[in-house]
């Protein structure tokens, strides 16, 4: 889906190495800039579950559907906050992001309604979904988050569901284990838009698991376009400006409060977006 995003009419200069924190580059920086913004604050008792697939289950046959619950927010609804103004905002309102592997997400924004609360908010869905793509033998995790109708991730307790599966035969990989940290990468993604009459940033988002950046702890290094970097210390939603049409590459890397590298299937992930 196209989106409409923002350039800022700056001169651009050229970020080039590494910047030891994202919190300590000067707000007025010219060039690329990669800006830090309060969290929408998210709802109260959120709670996604992974129906099916089943935890470990077998499928034959393609193509793989499954079901996902999710309580506490509504899906296909647009999201009654100011951030909808100031980057894309998605006209088929809030949705749950399913990842495959390491594959992008895939969106879904229609779900049965099994239960309303007492002031007829939708409390109780259940999200239906088809994998679009051909799996591989072998096990497959899937991961889910709902998100904002401007693709923000709620990052709430309960918010985030993750499990595995099997396709045709039960090959194990052992490079994946859930239980360490790891990151999802979500946003930017795809095709954007440039309109000079409607200046936007690009929205940065990813959701950690099993751990807490800090100055200390554990961080996200960010690089764009191979020479661009930052480094990340908080879990928050970043702005991006100052990106030129064309293809563009977006890296996210976990690293250990030693600044290694962590090991991980989800935790060095690039994306290739394009400004139209």
């Amino acid at each position: 889906m196209f989106r409409i995003i923002h350039l800022l009419l700056l001169s651009l200069v050229s970020t080039m190495g590494f910047c030891a924190e994202l919190d300590h580059q000067p707000p007025n920086a010219k060039g690329l800039q990669v800006v830090p913004v309060d969290p929408t604050p998210d709802p109260d008792h959120v709670n996604t579950r992974i129906l099916y697939p089943k935890k470990n289950e077998l499928k034959k046959s393609s193509p793989v559907k499954g079901q996902i619950k999710l309580e506490g927010i509504a899906l296909g609804v647009d999201t009654d906050q100011p951030r909808k103004h100031e980057i894309w905002n998605d006209s088929e309102g809030q949705s749950l992001h399913i990842f495959i592997d390491n594959q992008p997400y895939f969106a879904v924004d229609e779900a049965l309604i099994d239960a309303l609360d007492d002031v007829q908010d939708y409390f109780d869905q259940t999200a239906e979904f088809q994998i679009p793509f051909k799996l591989q033998p072998g096990m497959h995790v899937i991961r889910t988050f709902p998100v904002r109708s401007y693709n923000e991730s709620i990052k709430s307790a309960g918010a985030f569901a993750a499990s595995t599966f099997y396709f045709q035969e039960t090959k194990e990989n052992s490079k994946i284990d859930l239980s360490q940290p790891y990151l999802t990468y979500n946003e930017p993604q795809g095709e954007y838009d440039y309109d000079r009459k409607n200046l936007q940033p690009i929205l940065l988002d990813f959701y950690l698991t099993n751990c807490e950046l800090s100055k200390d702890g554990y961080k996200v290094r960010l690089t764009i376009d191979n020479d661009n970097q930052r480094i990340l210390t908080s879990w928050q939603p970043y702005y991006i400006y100052g990106l030129k049409k064309g293809q563009h590459q977006v890296r996210l890397e976990l690293l250990d409060p030693q600044n290694n590298y962590v090991a991980s299937p989800f935790n060095d992930i690039t994306r290739t977006i394009v400004i139209k």
